[in-house]
């Protein structure tokens, strides 16, 4: 009880101290202030106000360019681009120095090897051996023309070349035949036809000096024998020496 008469006092002896002044100040003019008030609390934030004016410009900046860096490392070859158009014809060249003048043509000189024979026989060929074409074509030309001779219907090369051989027989029904080289065939051909027939094969052959062609018939054929009109033909010549 008497902590709270003491607590009492002591607030009223406060309030007679902070009022004593003022009794005294305003005695002189007839009234007393009365106590201040609590303070109020704070109002609510105002409306923003109107925009401003726009201002005046800065200074302008001044760019600082710094110094120059190392250069960087090489980097990787590019992919090759897309190929370009054709460009224009440039201009004729210099004409060359003449060559050197050929020597005159003489045919005597040439190198000549060819032969074109026939045969009408009266009886078929041996089976695999060489037919004998014995006649020439042409027997009026001189006896330098006459060409090459076959021996028992074989070619022997003696200049060393390029060759063509061309044949050409007459057969009923079927036949079968093929030139060789040396003992190689090189080319085989059948031909089969209703009644009478002419068959006919060609080839061109590298040749060596010593190299032999013939042309034989197989098992397998029909030539013709009886008729006198009926002719088989085989010819051959150099087309280019190679030595």
């Amino acid at each position: 009880m008497a902590p709270h008469w003491l607590s009492c006092c002591t607030a009223v002896l406060l309030l007679l101290v902070h009022v004593a002044p003022v009794v005294t100040q305003t005695s002189c003019m007839g009234g007393i202030p009365g106590i201040p008030g609590i303070p109020g609390t704070h109002g609510p934030n105002g409306k923003d106000g109107l925009k401003g004016e726009k201002g005046d410009p800065g200074e302008a900046g001044q760019p600082v360019r710094g110094q120059k860096g190392a250069p960087g490392l090489r980097g990787p070859p590019g992919r090759s681009g897309i190929k370009g158009d054709v460009g224009l014809l440039g201009p004729v060249g210099f004409p060359g120095h003449q060559g050197p003048k050929g020597k005159p043509f003489n045919p005597s000189s040439q190198e000549r090897s060819y032969f074109s024979r026939k045969l009408t026989i009266s009886q078929g060929p041996e089976l695999d051996m060489s037919i004998h074409f014995n006649e020439g074509i042409l027997p009026n030309l001189g006896q330098q023309f006459q060409g090459d001779s076959l021996t028992n219907g074989t070619f022997t090369c003696d200049t060393k070349g390029i060759y063509f051989f061309s044949y050409h027989i007459s057969a009923r029904s079927r036949v079968c035949l093929k030139l060789l080289k040396g003992s190689d065939t090189h080319l085989a051909l059948c031909d089969v036809a209703e009644g009478f027939l002419v068959t006919s094969g060609s080839a061109v052959l590298e040749l060596e000096v010593g190299d032999t062609v013939s042309l034989q018939a197989t098992k397998y054929n029909n030539i013709v024998t009886s008729q006198s009109s009926a002719s088989h033909t085989f010819t051959g010549f150099l087309i280019f020496p190679t030595a």
